[in-house]
């Protein structure tokens, strides 16, 4: 299933047929369902709302889903030649341990793992899903472990079908690759149903495995391929010394999997229009072989990776990087070439994107505002890149630092998240962070600035995400995206060679003013995921987080953090401090990457009591970095309940 939460569209849909689809007449191994229970000799259910990795554990199967899944029958069931996965609306509690908790959803995910694999082949599933906002079937493929190529997504991942229950007449066809999390990259095509289908009709869903090529086919119309990809087991990868050797990692056993989702970053969360129970249904599985599996996959073909040199496009005359910054070119501006990007049925908006999920919105050039880009949004969906403008081909240079600046105003006060960040085979990170912006009703400026401490990208983005914060008109103008000088170098220790500044939170600074309407808490900041009602006081050297709502699916809902901290490649470090919780709580400990992949040096848990404790780690870092960042994360826990964290007497310096 899909992790990340955007999807290239297909722009060339394939209907040709294969050339290579000899297949072996006798299926090597299926399923059709024809007995009165799952048969455990070929698929395993998988129970619970999250995953291990490591020592962590991933709640909502790392997208934020809302199910817990169950084998019971309400659930899961084989009935009259047919796999039935239910997704049912209804409070459930699921047992102690890891899992544990209250669920409003449940559903079933089964696998073939440790039970059949294989490399290549063709693998075909009829099955018919459900419609309705935030359900998301699937019908994936993972390797099975161990796995050569460590772990997601490095290994791969294939995904046969997965449907947006919002936009039934649409299926999203993917693969995911690349490096080891976070610096995984994915590709695949949004394809619409052959015939004018919806999801909801009965449909064979194939993929034909080959060395080097993957095709995807609905009711045997083929309608996506793929034949670039690449693998690397470094951390994070920075060359093409650094890759495994082609075709991984779709080389190697994979195992199927099928399931019904709820929720999360795919197709968001349920509303009052789905319904209480959804059903996906399958007729059978089968997998055959292919002739053109023995093939060689031929040598590695030519793509792009995120280290690739590109041509970067020129700064105008004013060091502006965004090209038609106030909506107002005409079509024959000598920079607008034929392939140049344009807004639909928008004049004037040469070099700009809208990209959608389950937003909707509707642009123009508002001639009454000084040809302003109106974004007038219907719904606004249940993420903020649900209505994404951007502008692609800035070029962000590592070590400088940069201003973005733009008028914005709306018909009622909102907020929207600004971002400057690498696309697709920069795992869209984010060079700026993701600022949020306040925008009220008279037209006014905003800036915000960053230095960039990513890998040069000469493709960067400038995103305005305007989604999930209310429907209404938006105003954007005049934006600048320029390099004003050098990123700072690196800050000196304290005085008492303590690597973090104002450890014991005592100190204020015109400068670095901290926490707004905190004293004390110059050069921290804290981030929240906007529905945890944090708040912050300090007392005597303290800092308390307050949490009105806790989120249960991840712990990054509340942040603590402090940017710019210096670290040197091979150095060994020791953080230590002091900390306690209203009640027993996990929070996590990072210090890593502030940008591009947000790799982390340190990546550890510290359960916390009532009382104070002082915690000590320590670390190497594996390269120097002069401004890494520490974060604490919140916990996790049962939804709406409230807790407080404080923390005293931050320590962070070279150990010997």
């Amino acid at each position: 299933m899909t992790r990340l939460p955007l999807l290239l569209t297909l722009t060339a849909l394939f209907t040709a047929c294969s050339t290579a689809r000899t297949v072996s007449p006798q299926a090597a191994w299926q399923d059709e369902f024809s007995g009165t229970t799952l048969n455990a000799a070929r698929w395993t259910p998988q129970i619970g709302n999250g995953f291990t990795a490591g020592t962590d554990y991933i709640a909502g199967w790392g997208n934020n889903e809302l199910e817990y899944y169950t084998d019971r029958p309400e659930n899961l069931r084989v009935e009259n030649g047919t796999l039935v996965i239910t997704a049912r609306r209804g409070a459930y509690t699921g047992p102690a341990g890891a899992t544990t908790g209250t669920f409003d959803w449940t559903s079933a995910r089964i696998r073939t793992a440790g039970k059949f694999s294989r490399t290549y082949g063709r693998f075909e599933i009829r099955a018919k899903f459900p419609s309705g906002k935030g359900l998301w079937p699937a019908i994936w493929l993972l390797p099975e472990e161990p796995s050569p190529y460590a772990s997601w997504a490095a290994s791969g991942e294939i995904d046969i079908a997965e449907g947006w229950g919002s936009k039934p007449g649409e299926l999203a066809q993917t693969i995911h690759y690349g490096g080891v999390w976070p610096n995984n990259v994915y590709s695949g095509a949004t394809v619409p149903y052959p015939n004018g289908g919806r999801m909801d009709g009965w449909h064979t869903y194939s993929v034909e495995w080959t060395p080097g090529k993957i095709q995807w086919f609905i009711d045997g119309q083929l309608t996506s391929e793929k034949t670039q990809w690449w693998s690397s087991n470094t951390t994070p990868p920075t060359r093409d010394a650094d890759l495994n050797a082609w075709p991984a990692p779709f080389d190697r056993p994979f195992y199927l999997l099928l399931n019904l989702a709820v929720g999360g970053n795919f197709d968001g969360n349920p509303d009052a229009t789905t319904p209480e129970t959804a059903e996906m249904l399958v007729d059978y599985v089968r997998v055959y072989g292919l002739n053109a599996e023995k093939n060689s996959p031929g040598p590695r073909p030519t793509m792009t990776y995120p280290w690739t040199p590109r041509p970067a496009r020129p700064a105008l005359g004013d060091g502006n990087l965004v090209y038609n910054s106030s909506f107002d070119w005409a079509d024959t501006d000598p920079h607008i070439t034929p392939g140049t990007t344009h807004l639909d049925s928008v004049p004037h908006s040469a070099f700009w994107t809208l990209f959608t999920s389950d937003g909707r919105v509707t642009l123009s050039n508002d001639a009454t505002q000084d040809h302003a880009l109106k974004a007038d949004i219907t719904a606004p969906g249940s993420v903020n890149y649900a209505v994404q403008v951007r502008q692609d081909g800035l070029n962000i240079e590592q070590g400088g630092r940069y201003e973005v600046s733009f008028d914005t105003w709306a018909a009622q006060n909102r907020s929207m998240m600004v971002k400057v960040g690498g696309g697709q085979d920069r795992g869209y990170a984010a060079y700026s962070g993701e600022q949020t912006v306040q925008t009220g009703t008279i037209r006014g400026r905003r800036t915000l600035t960053f230095d960039m401490k990513a890998t040069s990208d000469a493709a960067a983005r400038l995103e305005f995400n305007l989604g999930n914060a209310g429907a209404g008109p938006v105003w954007l103008d005049n934006i600048t995206v320029k390099r004003t000088g050098n990123a700072a170098g690196a800050r000196p220790p304290a005085a008492d060679g303590n690597l973090l500044y104002n450890a014991a939170f005592t100190q204020d600074s015109a400068a670095h003013p901290g926490i707004p309407g905190v004293p004390g808490t110059a050069y921290w900041t804290t981030w929240e995921d906007g529905a945890s009602g944090l708040s912050a006081t300090t007392s005597g050297g303290t800092l308390t987080l307050n949490v009105a709502h806790v989120n249960p699916s991840n712990n990054w809902h509340v942040q603590l953090n402090q940017t710019d901290v210096p670290l040197v490649a091979g150095q060994k470090y020791t953080l230590t401090f002091t900390s306690r919780a209203s009640d027993a709580r996990e929070v996590a400990v990072v210090v890593g990457e502030n940008g591009g992949s947000y790799a982390r040096y340190l990546d550890a848990k510290a359960a916390l009591g009532t009382a104070d404790q002082t915690f000590t780690y320590t670390f190497t870092a594996p390269a120097t970095n002069p401004a890494a960042q520490l974060q604490m994360l919140g916990a996790v826990g049962a939804p709406g309940s409230a807790y407080s964290l404080s923390f005293r007497d931050f320590r962070l310096i070279p150990a010997h």
